[in-house]
């Protein structure tokens, strides 16, 4: 076989339409072009044209990782789970997932660390919020419990009654049980919120 032509494509600069033996073979990036050194005219065997369509899906595949890490960090379970919804195939997703690995572009610990100072510090939620949302993610309960020792529930729950719910009269018993009722929904651990309501109440 043979490439017969070799055309850039109209709607996208980057990539190319590669023609064998005259007729279309598949579109490819110019950086993969480039890799496997295609030209017009050269001899092309069918197990270099299977190489050079598995790693075309392979880019895809890494491409689309990182569309998704552009918006936020993203566990390894996490990054894992939304390739394989997204339909591509296993084994060549747990390679992409190996090499970000390698390369510490997916890393469980910088991940946890990052969504525990987030929802410390920019958007206040309890222990048991964080607890469950990281074990989703596939982290470490141990890793977790480390994480959560630098966190000073008691004055997080403090703040955010003084902040968001200084409205509620907390002597009033309904407004008491309305602001436990959202602290509770924020995940922060009951023991804690009714030892701060009970003495915010004095």
């Amino acid at each position: 076989m043979k490439i017969s032509k070799i055309t850039p494509q109209k709607k996208n600069k980057k990539r190319s339409t590669i023609y064998i033996d005259g007729q279309y073979a598949f579109g490819l990036s110019n950086e993969l072009v480039a890799k496997f050194d295609l030209h017009e005219g050269s001899e092309i065997e069918d197990s270099l044209v299977q190489d050079v369509l598995l790693a075309q899906e392979k880019q895809k595949i890494r491409d689309r990782a990182f569309r998704i890490l552009h918006y936020r960090m993203r566990s390894v379970r996490e990054m894992k789970t939304r390739l394989l919804r997204l339909g591509f195939d296993e084994n060549m997703v747990n390679e992409i997932i190996e090499e970000f690995l390698s390369d510490n572009t997916l890393n469980d610990k910088n991940f946890a660390q990052a969504f525990v100072a987030d929802y410390t510090n920019l958007k206040p939620k309890g222990n048991i919020f964080i607890n469950r949302e990281l074990l989703k993610q596939g982290i470490p309960p141990k890793l977790i419990k480390d994480l959560m020792v630098s966190r000073n529930e008691k004055k997080l729950v403090k703040n955010f009654l003084h902040k968001k719910l200084q409205h509620f009269d907390l002597e009033d018993p309904k407004d008491r049980q309305k602001a436990i009722r959202r602290l509770l929904s924020r995940g922060f651990t009951p023991s804690v919120v009714y030892e701060v309501v009970s003495n915010n109440e004095e």
